[in-house]
């Protein structure tokens, strides 16, 4: 069974198409976790990741994998695969959980459901990644989600000089739209589309302890 360092089970009883957050109130009393509450049941709560993590196996192995393909006589291609899971940072969720159990008891948490999530190949993530398939239709916020890169020749180079170096290669960031609700001062709501930003690390100093993971020709 997989170590997926979240810290926390994502429960999935509730059915993501009638799960709705209320994401202009945030219940947890952090300046670090967000918990939504839901717009209907109130006992329902939705937590939002701190990170995202690349998940490892019962050994602490990364689900990750580096290979490369000849494009030509001369260039290379390096492609990554691997398995991507949202994070929470344990102490602060527990505290934050605790503090909603007091005053409801009956509380139930689980991921924040959302429309689609895709990587944001923003500033110099356009040229270090050519293609990719991380996109992803619907869901729950703590769901593991595949991903696979094909590097540019910039962005080979970089990734295994940082496997060299034990340097970090890139940060990712991952957008998740939400469909939400909003409560306005009367006690109704309406409906708000939001975009949830969550970063994920290529650390070179982690993948190096792995050398198997590691294949260029």
């Amino acid at each position: 069974m997989k170590n997926i360092m979240t810290l926390f089970f994502i429960t999935l009883a509730v059915s993501s198409a009638w799960a709705i957050p209320v994401v202009n109130e945030n219940v947890a009393n952090s300046g670090v976790m967000t918990i939504y509450p839901d717009h209907q049941d109130p006992h329902r709560y939705y937590v939002a990741p701190n990170v995202v993590m690349i998940a490892t196996n019962s050994e602490g192995v990364p689900y990750f994998s580096y290979g490369e393909f000849r494009k030509n006589l001369i260039n290379k291609i390096g492609v990554i695969s691997m398995t991507l899971v949202p994070a929470y940072t344990r102490e602060e969720l527990e505290l934050a959980k605790a503090e909603i159990l007091k005053k409801d008891p009956k509380a139930e948490f689980s991921g924040v459901p959302f429309i689609e999530s895709k990587l944001s190949l923003t500033g110099v993530l356009a040229e270090l990644i050519g293609e990719n398939e991380c996109n992803h239709r619907g869901g729950l916020i703590g769901q593991e989600q595949s991903c696979a890169i094909v590097l540019t020749s910039k962005g080979r180079t970089f990734f295994l000089k940082s496997i060299q170096k034990r340097t970090l290669f890139t940060t990712l960031q991952f957008e998740y739209a939400l469909q939400a609700v909003v409560r306005k001062a009367d006690g109704s709501f309406v409906d708000q589309e939001i975009n949830h930003g969550v970063a994920v690390r290529i650390d070179g100093d982690q993948l190096s302890k792995y050398p198997q993971l590691i294949n260029p020709l």
